[in-house]
């Protein structure tokens, strides 16, 4: 998912006030005094987010829907027919379905089943001749009106906006909501279906479509003036990923070969026809950004399926195979589409890798926003980088741990850290462990040996420990698990340097520090008692914390010499 973009907002205000606080931007590293809270957890918010035995007892294989849509009165009918195996002995699971959807049928293995529904939970009873290791299947018929996003895509639901002929366009996201928002499933980002088909039925209006992930399979008008449109998607994905756009959509066709794989990816973008002949040009960026990510953290995840970018009434969102983009086809200061560069790298992130639980989502949206940063070292340099990296800093808010509580599937519309913060983490462990052929073997091998997998923060702490044969745990829980960034008490006073950490733990004392004083440099690894070090240079007017290549804080504290 996208995040408001107040890097490039802050690359100008900058440009005329010195602290830029009231908006949310710090020059220097801040921590605030008081902790960010968490929304008090619901009776439906504890049911779509906590894993129970109710979820955890079976395991999804395949979906498939098949919906009217009725955009008059913003309407949904239709039937989800879901295949899962029983995983462990249970009488009743759960499914996931917003309570303002009615249920109209619900059956297993095409035998009516009682069912009891709360909140936004479906709990189905399974007849008793279903045991471990069978594979059964659901089909529920529902229909209703979907819930109307109010601030899409980080608020959830459907947009619906006029546009075209037809005048209808429209979009569906839900990654906080969970997909239950408009159709029934195992809400639960860790399991995964390994294939979807997507039919959806419409207006036979000539050039209004549906677009959605995965290849389009056929186009059949119907005898009572529909057409209905078909989709598959031939890989694992997660639910929320799963989507559709309504609108009157011309194709741009493109095609983008892997020097990796050797392999002809078809790109096919979906835009309004008032767009077409910018969108055939401005959107030429994707096969650079492609190849370079590929590069980077191996082949393109989704070869079959090809790529696409979707003109959507919001502005972005990486819904997997059919990226939302809502950027109005214009290039940023760095000279690039900031939309297509962050949702497409999370077809790597996110998509091919995904957190198991939305405590860890800085593993989606940090080591996408970090992977912005490294193409604009590769096609601008490393100072273009750093300067890119110090507009991420700005925004970073240290109000809550980077890793959030699990369960509770909690993503936040004004915290940004996980993004920000998260490609922080990433940028200071390249620069601790000072040896980028080892840092990126980490990032590929991570990508790459995780993917169609569902993972925690521990599995890439775990890999950085075993590709550097270093215990980084004490980074990590610093970076990662403390609200708070780590700040550096310093004095300097003659011919010596007082200095100690402030807001970290007692295990952080391997973190180097470069300092120069006038024409001399040190490096020190401060602890959190008081230390010193007798400068080379007392005459020297100037001090220098190199801020750029670790995320640290430091305040100047002349009480450290009464200590």
């Amino acid at each position: 998912m996208i995040r408001i973009k107040k890097i490039i907002t802050g690359f100008f205000i900058l440009l005329f006030f010195q602290h830029c606080s009231l908006i949310g931007l710090h020059r220097h590293v801040y921590n605030p005094e008081k902790p960010g809270t968490y929304p008090r957890e619901t009776r439906a918010q504890m049911l779509l987010a906590r894993q129970t035995t109710r979820r955890t007892c079976y395991d999804v294989n395949y979906y498939k829907l098949d919906l009217q849509l009725g955009f008059k009165k913003k309407f949904i009918r239709g039937e989800v027919l879901i295949r899962a195996v029983l995983r462990s002995q249970e009488d009743t699971i759960q499914l996931d379905l917003y309570k303002n959807l009615q249920i109209n049928a619900l059956s297993c293995n095409n035998v009516a089943v009682p069912y009891r529904r709360e909140e936004g939970a479906v709990f189905v009873k399974l007849p008793t001749h279903i045991r471990t290791g069978e594979t059964f299947s659901l089909a529920v018929n529902y229909e209703g009106v979907i819930i109307e996003a109010r601030r899409p895509p980080w608020n959830g639901g459907i947009t619906w906006k006029k546009a075209g002929k037809s005048g209808v366009w429209a979009g569906v996201s839900c990654e906080s909501e969970g997909a239950g928002i408009w159709w029934p499933n195992k809400d639960d980002v860790a399991d995964e279906a390994d294939s979807v088909d997507l039919r959806f039925t419409i207006p036979a209006r000539q050039a209004l479509n549906v677009v959605s992930n995965g290849v389009l399979k056929e186009t059949i008008t119907n005898p009572d003036q529909t057409k209905t449109v078909s989709w598959h998607v031939s890989y694992p994905i997660n639910n929320y990923n799963v989507t559709f756009y309504l609108g009157d959509y011309q194709l741009v066709s493109d095609t983008f070969v892997s020097a990796q794989s050797k392999t002809q990816i078809p790109l096919n973008y979906y835009v309004l026809p008032a767009h077409y002949s910018v969108a055939k040009s401005h959107f030429q960026q994707v096969k650079q950004q492609l190849a370079f990510y590929e590069r980077r953290f191996g082949n393109y995840p989704w070869p079959k399926d090809g790529f696409k970018l979707v003109e959507s009434p919001y502005e972005g969102m990486e819904h997997q195979t059919a990226i939302a983009y809502g950027s109005k086809f214009k290039n940023s200061v760095f000279g690039l589409d900031y939309i297509i560069l962050h949702e497409t790298a999370h077809e790597w992130w996110g998509n091919s890798v995904t957190a198991a639980d939305l405590s860890d989502v800085w593993l989606q949206e940090g080591f996408a926003t970090y992977a912005e940063a490294l193409y604009i070292e590769a096609t601008q340099g490393y100072q273009a980088y750093l300067t890119y990296m110090y507009w991420q800093r700005l925004s970073i808010k240290n109000k809550r741990p980077v890793v959030r509580p699990r369960g509770i599937r909690y993503f936040s519309t004004d915290d940004e850290d996980v993004y920000n913060k998260g490609s922080w983490v990433l940028h200071s462990l390249r620069n601790t462990i000072k040896n980028d052929s080892v840092f990126f073997d980490i990032l590929k091998t991570f990508r790459n040996e995780n993917h169609l997998k569902q993972i925690f923060s521990e599995n890439f702490t775990e890999l950085v420990n075993k590709k550097t044969g270093k215990d980084y745990d004490w980074f990590f829980r610093q970076y990662l698990y403390r609200r708070e960034a780590p700040m550096l008490e310093y004095y300097w006073i003659g011919e010596y340097f007082y200095y100690r950490w402030k807001d970290t733990g007692p295990d952080f004392n391997k973190l180097p520090v470069e300092l120069e004083f006038g024409s001399g440099r040190k490096t020190i690894y401060p602890d959190v008692f008081l230390q010193k070090i007798k400068v080379d240079d007392p005459t020297a007017t100037g001090m220098y914390f190199p801020g750029d290549a670790t995320y640290f804080g430091f305040v100047k504290n002349a009480h450290l010499i009464d200590e």
